[in-house]
């Protein structure tokens, strides 16, 4: 029994025992919502403790980094692929390089693709979710820790906090997805997820929401997972939540780029045209977008994660290919 399932047992037993033995729909919903709220609490501090660990493994020279990574379209958008997998942040990148551009490092139009690569690394994280490693998140977590604890070299020690994170994150998923199966048996979260299956549009407003809400695209398309893991989400309803989400967490790099320059609120209005660009493009072929992402991969979680890295990528390609219309636009409405 893991240390989550005795204390939902024990709060099991006290309402028991308050209730005289009546089973209260209020009380169900209030054991659900604590299961999620812990298992989400490991998820963050997992995404925080990777995060944070691989930013010191990068070193203090990350807007030069970026800087260097610019000289043309391609190599630009490799550096935000590979900065924003390594730090699993697109919101992270997408302020560095709003920064940057703030402070004259970085021209406008290398940061333009920048941020298309960041949004494509930021998938990785749904790809690390289904990659069949939960089984593993114990073992990840103590080797982890122990290197942290234990390793005589700094790096080693950031490397084996980054590890550490990485475990307690895929704890925290596990125990979501655990926590939420009783929630298919509520009618309202039914209906919720039944709607977003019929009218994508209400449902990447729901994505939208959540993830302007919680500031991490990262940990509502981690809960979408968990729920198209216990079978309660369709690929349909998963995919608009998804796309929401990537739209949600461009309020990060607006609020960034509010007291910058001209140019640094540009790069920010450029990240949420993307991901506006990318949905609209989703939503024109989802009919044949989703039978697309089914056919890659066999179990509805790899089929969500998949097509959350193929509709980035497609809209990548088409933003590559039309940077310059793109900077254009992006300059005539700011």
């Amino acid at each position: 029994m893991t240390p989550l399932h005795g204390l939902l047992l024990f709060f099991h037993i006290l309402c028991r025992f308050i209730t005289g033995g009546a089973y209260l729909l209020a009380v169900r919903q209030l054991q659900v919502f604590i299961a999620l709220a812990i298992g989400l609490l490991f998820f963050f501090t997992g995404l925080r403790l990777m995060t944070g660990s691989l930013k010191r493994l990068a070193g203090t020279g990350r807007p030069f980094i970026l800087e260097r990574c610019s000289r043309n379209r391609c190599s630009a958008f490799m550096c935000g692929l590979l900065f924003t997998s390594l730090t699993q942040s697109s919101s992270l990148t997408t302020v560095l390089v709003v920064g940057g551009v703030d402070a004259g490092l970085l021209p406008f139009r290398p940061a333009l693709a920048m941020i298309i690569g960041a949004n494509v690394g930021t998938t990785v994280t749904g790809q690390l979710l289904t990659a069949g490693l939960l089984d593993f998140a114990g073992w990840l977590t103590v080797t982890g820790t122990a290197a942290a604890l234990f390793s005589p070299s700094g790096r080693a020690r950031s490397a084996g906090r980054a590890v550490a994170g990485l475990g307690l994150l895929l704890y925290g998923f596990r125990a979501m997805s655990q926590a939420v199966v009783p929630l298919g048996q509520a009618v309202w979260f039914s209906g919720l997820l039944s709607a977003a299956e019929h009218h994508p549009l209400l449902g990447v407003l729901a994505g939208v929401a959540a993830a302007a809400v919680v500031q991490s695209s990262s940990a509502v398309i981690g809960m979408v997972l968990m729920l198209a893991q216990t079978g309660r989400l369709s690929l349909e309803a998963g995919v608009s939540l998804v796309v929401g989400a990537d739209i949600g967490t461009c309020v990060t790099a607006l609020l960034a780029g509010l007291g910058a320059g001209t140019a640094a609120r540009r790069a920010a209005l450029a990240h949420l045209l993307f991901n506006l660009f990318s949905a609209a493009l989703v939503l024109i072929i989802f009919p044949l977008f989703i039978p697309l992402a089914a056919i890659t991969a066999d179990g509805a979680p790899r089929q969500l994660a998949n097509a959350h890295t193929l509709y980035n990528l497609i809209g990548a390609a088409v933003l590559l290919l039309l940077l310059n219309p793109f900077q254009r636009l992006t300059e005539k409405l700011l």
